[in-house]
């Protein structure tokens, strides 16, 4: 038990719920600024500033809880998803690049999109976070 008179495992658990709910709210926020000018408002730029404005004031919550999130953690996990964090900069630099210039040369003929950033991103975080927790694993085994 620590301050909070919460165990670890239930600190954990409600850093989870809290990241859940602002990575949901960031999410809609998103959707209604992206939508919202073609189907709610008709282009008045008033209201998508607004829209703006609040994705951007609930994205900054979001990280304010992830950063609470992996402080809460051991630090074996703050380790794997700091290893994760690395490779999925330094994959999303050269991937990213890389695909530009190939899109860039005329290489590719579809139109490049921060979309597929955000994807690869993500899938490589995933995957990263997913081959430590299996090496992990294998090393308890043995």
């Amino acid at each position: 038990m620590n301050q909070t008179g919460l165990t670890f495992k239930q600190r954990n658990k409600q850093n989870t719920l809290n990241l859940a709910k602002w990575t949901s709210a960031w999410v809609i926020t998103l959707a209604i600024a992206s939508f919202g000018p073609h189907f709610l408002w008709q282009e008045q730029a008033v209201f998508s500033v607004v829209a703006i404005l609040i994705n951007v004031v609930v994205g900054i919550m979001m990280i304010l809880s992830n950063k609470r999130q992996l402080q809460g953690m051991d630090e074996l996990q703050q380790r794997m998803h700091l290893n994760a964090m690395a490779i999925t900069l330094g994959a999303s630099l050269v991937f990213g690049l890389a695909y530009s210039v190939v899109q860039s040369s005329g290489l590719i003929s579809f139109k490049e999109d921060i979309s597929h950033l955000v994807i690869f991103m993500s899938l490589t975080y995933l995957v990263s976070l997913l081959i430590m927790n299996k090496q992990l694993n294998d090393e308890g085994e043995e």
